[in-house]
């Protein structure tokens, strides 16, 4: 399996919601609940995969991580 990561638009939005998840802990809930729904919904008329769900959680996880480690070195 191959994820594809920064693939298309909606992944800086992915990658910002894990920048302002830091600052907003709800984010993290409705975007993983968000993102839970589509997956079940598009995988019945396959019209995503695995690869592209996992991909999505990454760029939001990168997003939050680099934002994490910048904080940190700041302070």
């Amino acid at each position: 399996m191959r994820v594809e990561v920064f693939d298309d638009y909606p992944s800086i939005g992915h990658f910002l919601l894990g920048v302002s998840s830091l600052f907003i802990p709800q984010i993290f809930y409705f975007f993983f609940a968000y993102e839970l729904i589509e997956f079940c919904f598009k995988k019945k008329k396959k019209l995503e995969k695995a690869q592209d769900f996992i991909g999505d959680l990454l760029e939001f996880t990168f997003g939050a991580g680099l934002t994490a480690i910048a904080l940190s070195l700041l302070a």
